[in-house]
């Protein structure tokens, strides 16, 4: 299916509107998963202080909750955002290509886990809990692995057009780097794609090397996105077609 695309530019107020229709069209859960992925986070660190874990494995659970449990909830969100458009045969039939209103959507998916990671980590350094890197360096905790995760679940959402398909295989390689750390952090090969460096190996020798090759393949993950969305065509499933 071809789409065309005419570029009419938008006044800032025309802008701001659309923006705030997309929010509305991303819904509620796009902007309540990331603060509800990091209580979740602050919850298991208080269950653990009642049951007498000590104070650096408490710190410990809140730097995985920004590292593990925030990626997952972003990219289980992100298949969400992508699957959930029941209009998509009328989306492609509009002037404006649809990978900016998906786009749009996802952003604010994005926005809303920038403004919560930075908040929560901002609270867990003033409150003495931080246990990562340089709080200047935080956003390195959290975002690269948030960035490939979510950009391998849209892909997979727009490959499969399967919501199931998506999450399943997002759940079962979160869960693999989990159970298999020990192995995944133990080869050469592995160690510079692994997730949850910070958390489970600390900010050693070769962290900065396993930050930086997960922000550029995470790039790449999105830019494949960008380029299969030019076939808009893909985001339809069988039944739509």
């Amino acid at each position: 299916m071809a789409q065309h695309s005419w570029h009419v530019p938008l006044r800032r107020a025309e802008s701001r509107q659309l923006w705030r229709y997309e929010a509305r069209r991303a819904g509620w859960a796009a902007v309540a998963t990331p603060p509800a992925a990091l209580l979740v986070a602050v919850t298991m660190a208080l269950f653990a202080g009642n049951g007498g874990a000590g104070r650096r494995q408490i710190g410990d659970l809140l730097l995985t909750g920004l590292e593990a449990v925030l990626p997952l909830a972003v990219a289980m969100s992100a298949v969400t955002l992508v699957a959930r458009d029941g209009c998509r045969e009328l989306q492609l039939a509009l002037p404006t290509r649809y990978a900016r209103t998906l786009g749009r959507r996802l952003g604010v998916l994005a926005l809303a886990t920038v403004l919560s990671a930075l908040v929560y980590s901002a609270g867990v350094g003033i409150t003495g809990w931080w246990t990562g890197p340089n709080p200047l360096a935080s956003a390195l905790v959290w975002a690269p692995p948030t960035l490939w995760l979510g950009a391998l679940a849209v892909l997979l959402a727009v490959l499969g057009r399967s919501v199931v398909l998506a999450t399943s295989a997002v759940a079962g390689l979160w869960l693999c780097e989990q159970v298999l750390a020990s192995l995944l952090v133990g080869h050469d090969w592995t160690r510079p794609l692994y997730l949850f460096t910070t958390s489970r190996v600390g900010t050693g020798e070769g962290w900065l090397t396993n930050r930086l090759t997960l922000t550029l393949t995470g790039l790449l993950l999105a830019g494949a996105v960008a380029l299969l969305l030019r076939r808009p065509h893909l985001l339809l499933s069988e039944e739509e077609e």
